[in-house]
């Protein structure tokens, strides 16, 4: 062949390769180009099982990863439930392989991810996790890498044309990864059969965004939040059921009629779990949700009468009952049951002879609540608001006289009385069945045995029991409520004061009773979780109708410090707090004693010993000094004596004013006044010590005794005044800014110290007795602290301890009980007690400054203890020689405190006490 010819043909071959080379990149370019295409316009959600229950999706998979990994907050905490657990340590393990890779672009989890969860098996749960990859590249990277790992075979196998591969992790056979790719989705899953089932999914001709309702709410989705959560309500019950008791686990798993769709976004700050969203459904099916869709937000008003007791409380609120009773009707008809419902009323209303479900619907007034208190599953009541409690009572007796009648009892049969005490007293009905709420409103009220019922306020409270319906009462009445609580008042700003629903527990109190509806598996579990369970306090959820939808709004309440408050007999709400020590005082007709306090708004409050308010009066200005009881009219009926700025008050135990009291006083007071009675006889003195630095000395009746001849002090007085009897001779002691007084009856100086000084402001004189190693003697303290000894025949001597300011409290007592008195000194945040000789025995420093002075309490002949206040704190304590607390304390309250005995109690003793919620709290401690 010519040269030029063999040319030729070398340039056509090379021409025709050339050409074929371009038309190759050409087309692998398209079809790279059509890939990334591809990845870019892949939806994660195509790739969910339509039938998955709950889909959440986050915008940063390494941001929450970083999150759950968090040494303390709520996500730790989260980390540690085994949902949260499982998805951590799947995303753990990606970050490890990804991050690992020995080559090319860095592989990371800064992208989007789709979680959705699953069952699998018979009651197993698996999650399917999904992320977008970036391009054809990274896939190829992460295949090579995959590949490339040491640990033991990577197996795959072809399932619809997708390589599907699974990975073996630290802990052998069971710890695997599956994966795979498909349409520019990364999709990875610990069980194989779900991973199949995402791969089919992808390939249908329809998915879980076709699905009803899911679109419309889906429009809804907050952006800038921490993840969007979609649950299936059609399939969701069935994944609930896997966690309960098999009592409840059938009827969860078939109430698929709740709705179709919610979408919730979530927000999480350190303590504070938020979640809000819409809810869709579908007016044609029986849903349980549509009962409200025409049903206008009511404002929840029930926890002012709620006891704070109340561990779970659920709130429906009913606009309209009777639209509500006819959506009711229609939706158990549509559900095939509404003759079944229809067959059990017209039983009852044989029963009774009247219609227990129009006198039912009548009598609500836009609440209706299942409410549990304490930890106990029994503990439950219905409660329902109505209009009118008198038109209520009448329509519900019409039940109860129907029933009497038809089995010949009179009506009184049917009524028992509960009395708080002698002046309060309520009536609690019985029914003729236990089951009139679950028999009106259905499955919420399945569990409440409604036998009884009561009236408190406008609300009508149905309980199994007398006796549980009197616990009620008592703490309601009280004033002890969820509204008066400060955790539900800093947990309920969180939601809305308006909703068609409302539920709320607190985790302290209500594991327990969560824990009867689970199963074994967990019920263990969250035995050996509990101190994690109770970090999250409380749990409140509401939704409301909203255009054509339900509004969602969910808050968890995360706080390490888990504070369970100290339990009080009873707490009793005053109008705002108060500064001084609680009265005891003596009922002079039942021989107990009841408790008299002022508020710092001169309220004067009388409580009887179940802590009910019997009056208040409101007084000009606030009591100075002590309160005294006396006989006035010598009948063994005693009033109550005090004073005021100015004025000498005398109230009797109904609130009145006795006699002419008050009585004003001849200058102002800020110290209150003494009360003697020197013989025994009746023939009382009253001693005022007053601004103008003159003591007055009026009989029992107001009027100033003409034999008292005291003058005025020379300065400032200090102190009021004290009687001690000697041997024969009464002194009458006091102080002034700079020197000691030591009168007789008459006002006239009996004794004159040789040395005089400044007594402490706010320490009384005490007597010692004679001994054989001094003569009868008064004790006392200067400013600084040091202790002097005033003996009768003026004679003045000093020890010296140690320095002490100006604001010190003094106490003398044998308080080890060893026959020798001992020296107490509370100073500031310091607390000290000497032996007689000046040793040290005891000091204790507190956190912050005792702000009352202390008081001493008798047990035992060998027993003593001393209360202290740190108000600051709101703390009291309780305290023997050695510094030990009494069990339980500190407790909570901030005012000095009044211990009580009870008659009859075995064990143990009241204590009252103000607190910083402004309520007088009576605790029974052992």
């Amino acid at each position: 062949m010519p040269f030029n010819s063999r040319s030729a043909m070398i340039k056509k071959i090379l021409l025709s390769l050339f050409t074929l080379l371009i038309l190759s990149a050409i087309v692998l370019g398209y079809l790279f180009l059509k890939k990334q295409e591809q990845y870019k316009e892949t939806d994660a959600l195509k790739a969910i099982p339509v039938n998955s229950e709950i889909i959440v999706q986050f915008q940063d998979a390494a941001l929450l990863q970083s999150k759950l990994n968090e040494e303390q907050g709520m996500w730790k905490a989260m980390s540690q439930f085994e949902a949260v657990k499982n998805i951590n340590q799947t995303l753990e393990q990606l970050h490890q392989l990804l991050s690992s890779s020995p080559e090319g672009r860095n592989l990371n989890l800064n992208r989007k991810l789709t979680i959705a969860s699953h069952i699998v098996g018979k009651n197993g749960i698996d999650f399917l996790f999904l992320f977008p990859l970036q391009d054809y590249l990274e896939e190829k990277q992460i295949k090579l890498f995959m590949e490339s790992l040491s640990r033991g075979e990577i197996h795959s196998k072809t399932y619809n044309n997708t390589s599907l591969y699974s990975l073996s992790l630290e802990g052998g056979k069971k710890s695997k990864l599956h994966y795979a790719f498909s349409q520019g989705l990364f999709l990875i899953s610990k069980s194989s059969l779900l991973l199949e089932e995402s791969i089919r999914q992808l390939g249908a001709s329809t998915n879980v965004t076709q699905s009803n309702g899911f679109a419309r709410i889906q429009k809804t989705i907050g952006k800038k939040v921490d993840a969007n959560i979609y649950v299936n309500l059609k399939t969701f019950p069935k994944l609930l059921s896997t966690k309960l008791d098999p009592q409840y686990r059938n009827f969860v798993k078939n109430f698929k009629d709740f709705a179709n769709w919610t979408e919730l976004d979530l927000t999480l700050r350190d303590n504070i779990l938020f979640l809000n969203g819409f809810s869709y459904s579908d007016t044609q099916q029986a849903n349980y949700l549509n009962l409200f869709l025409d049903q206008k937000p009511v404002r929840m008003e029930m926890e002012s009468i709620l006891p704070s007791s109340t561990s779970m409380v659920a709130i429906l609120g009913i606009q309209d009952p009777l639209q509500f009773k006819k959506q009711y009707r229609n939706y158990l008809e549509k559900k095939g049951e509404l003759l079944n419902y229809e067959k059990n009323l017209n039983l009852l209303n044989q029963k009774t002879n009247s219609n227990p479900e129009n006198i039912i619907y009548s009598i609500l007034h836009k609440e209706l609540a299942l409410v549990f208190t304490g930890k106990n599953k029994d503990n439950q009541f219905g409660v329902i608001r109505t209009k009118s409690p008198s038109v209520a009572k009448d329509k519900m007796l019409q039940i109860i006289k129907g029933f009497a009648d038809k089995n010949k009892h009179p009506l009184s049969f049917y009524i028992h009385n509960y009395s708080l005490d002698r002046e309060t007293q309520f009536q609690i009905y019985k029914l003729p069945g236990n089951h009139l709420l679950h028999q009106i409103f259905g499955s919420l009220f399945s569990d409440l045995e409604s036998a009884y019922f009561t009236f408190i306020g406008n609300y009508m409270v149905l309980g199994p029991s007398v006796s549980k319906l009197s616990e009620f009462i008592h703490e309601s009445i009280l004033g002890k409520t969820l509204s008066n609580s400060p955790k539900y008042e800093q947990y309920s700003e969180y939601l809305s004061a308006k909703s068609n629903f409302y539920f709320y527990t607190s985790m302290v109190k209500s594991t327990p009773i969560i824990s009867t509806f689970l199963n074994q598996d967990l019920k263990k579990r969250l035995k050996n979780s509990r101190e994690t369970i109770n970090k999250f306090q409380s749990i409140g959820y509401q939704f409301s109708s909203s255009q054509g939808l339900v509004y969602n709004n969910l808050f968890v309440n995360y706080d390490p410090i888990v504070d369970i408050p100290p339990q009080t007999d009873w707490e009793s709400k005053l109008d705002t707090c108060f500064r001084h020590k609680p009265y005891l005082v003596k009922n002079h007709y039942t021989k107990e004693k009841e408790i008299l306090v002022q508020d710092v708004k001169n309220k004067l409050y009388l409580i009887n010993p179940s802590g009910r308010i019997l009056w208040y009066k409101k007084l000009d200005e606030p009591i100075v000094g002590q309160i005294q009881q006396i006989d006035y009219y010598r009948n063994n009926k005693l009033q109550y004596l005090f004073t005021t700025r100015n004025s000498i008050h005398l109230v009797d135990r109904n609130g009145n004013n006795v006699a002419n009291f008050p009585v004003r006083l001849r200058a102002n007071t800020t110290l209150g006044l003494s009360l003697f009675d020197y013989e025994g006889r009746g023939k009382f003195r009253i001693f005022v010590p007053c601004d103008n630095k003159a003591i007055y000395c009026y009989d029992k009746t107001g009027k100033i005794l003409p034999g008292w001849k005291f003058g005025k002090a020379e300065n400032e007085i200090t102190g009021t005044m004290q009687h001690f009897r000697v041997g024969a001779k009464d002194y009458l002691v006091f102080a002034d800014k700079y020197r000691i007084y030591i009168l007789n009856r008459k006002g006239q100086e009996r004794v004159k110290l040789k040395h005089q000084f400044s007594k402490s402001k706010f320490n009384p004189f005490v007597l010692e007795k004679a001994t054989q190693s001094h003569p009868a003697r008064l004790v006392c303290t200067d400013q600084a602290g040091t202790i002097h000894y005033c003996y009768f025949d003026g004679r003045v001597e000093e020890k010296a301890l140690a320095k002490f300011s100006d604001k010190h409290y003094f106490l003398i007592n044998d308080i080890n009980a060893d026959g020798q008195k001992e020296y107490l000194f509370s100073d500031n945040q310091s607390f000290k007690i000497y032996n007689e000789k000046g040793s040290p025995l005891l000091q204790k420093e507190f956190n912050s400054p005792i702000s009352y002075r202390p008081s001493i309490y008798t047990f035992s002949h060998n027993r003593k203890e001393i209360g202290l206040c740190l108000a600051q704190e709101n703390q009291i304590y309780l305290i023997n020689n050695r510094g030990d607390n009494h069990k339980g304390f500190p407790l909570a309250g901030n005012s000095p405190f009044t211990i009580g005995f009870t008659r009859g109690k075995q064990k143990g003793f009241n204590l009252f006490v103000g607190s910083s919620r402004n309520f007088l709290l009576n605790y029974s401690v052992q």
